[in-house]
């Protein structure tokens, strides 16, 4: 198994849940108001701030954690292209997971 650490702008919600719809992944944590400091620039600490982020934590099969990098990093490059920025404000990181209870 494999957790994808999915970190996004919360303008970008319905996007990402739709991405994990497609892949069938109905089972995961999300987290609201996640702030920090990356690449991206700072996010504030406001409920609902432009730069408020959410992260998602999903368990899932080796297999499919490559298949939703790969559209993940698809999608990513597409806004990208799109804005002329490189620096959307998505990043998807993959650990080694094993359910221990």
């Amino acid at each position: 198994m494999k957790m994808l650490v999915i970190v996004f702008r919360e303008s970008l919600v319905e996007q990402v849940h739709a991405l994990l719809n497609d892949y069938d992944v109905s089972a995961f944590s999300e987290l609201h108001n996640v702030a920090g400091k990356g690449a991206t620039g700072l996010t504030s600490q406001f409920f609902l701030a432009p730069t408020t982020n959410r992260m998602i934590l999903a368990a899932v099969s080796e297999q499919l954690a490559y298949r939703l990098i790969d559209a993940f990093a698809h999608f990513r490059l597409t806004q990208e292209a799109a804005k002329g920025d490189s620096t959307f404000p998505l990043h998807v990181f993959v650990l080694p997971c094993e359910q221990a209870v």
